[in-house]
């Protein structure tokens, strides 16, 4: 077989895979980037790490967990330096620690936790806060933890509530 047509093939393979029209509609969903804030790291706080970072969308690894930890429920600012344990079904841990976007992940080459999780985050000064139920299915904190508070969601993971107490 040519170079040219195996470069072809690849080409075609790559087109293929990611022309996937439900991935693409979410990921446009989740609108433009931040201004000012270039991809890496500390962009998109608070949304669905996974949507893009599951390793399909041509990056060169996967997140199997990713997330934002912000300092109040409103989500305007993120909580660095918080440390995020995570538990398997099997009882095997991860850590994470938040950077300054409150931003924090798992890459899937270090973990492939079985679910049900459990999950505490440890801000650098306070108690540890441990989430309520388990994460059933998916490895974006923001499938769930998304604003408003409400019948659907918790609302944004956070270290201190509106009124200046802490989660449960």
């Amino acid at each position: 077989m040519s170079i040219r047509l195996r470069v072809s093939l690849v080409t075609l393979l790559v087109t293929l895979v990611a022309c996937d029209p439900v991935q693409s509609d979410a990921v446009a969903a989740l609108g433009g980037e931040a201004p000012g804030v270039r991809r890496g790291p500390l962009h998109r706080p608070g949304q669905p790490c996974l949507v893009c970072h599951d390793g399909s969308l041509g990056s060169p690894e996967g997140f199997s967990v990713a997330g934002t930890v912000f300092e109040r429920i409103d989500g305007a600012s993120g909580a660095n330096g918080v440390t995020v344990l995570l538990e398997d079904a099997a009882g095997a841990k991860k850590s994470a620690t938040t950077n300054t976007a409150g931003n924090f992940y798992v890459l899937s080459s270090q973990w492939h936790p079985r679910y049900p999780l459990t999950v505490s985050i440890s801000p650098p000064s306070g108690p540890a806060i441990t989430m309520q139920s388990l994460i059933g299915w998916s490895g974006s904190c923001a499938t769930c933890h998304t604003p408003p508070v409400g019948p659907d969601s918790a609302g944004p993971v956070a270290i201190e509530l509106e009124d200046g107490g802490t989660p449960p």
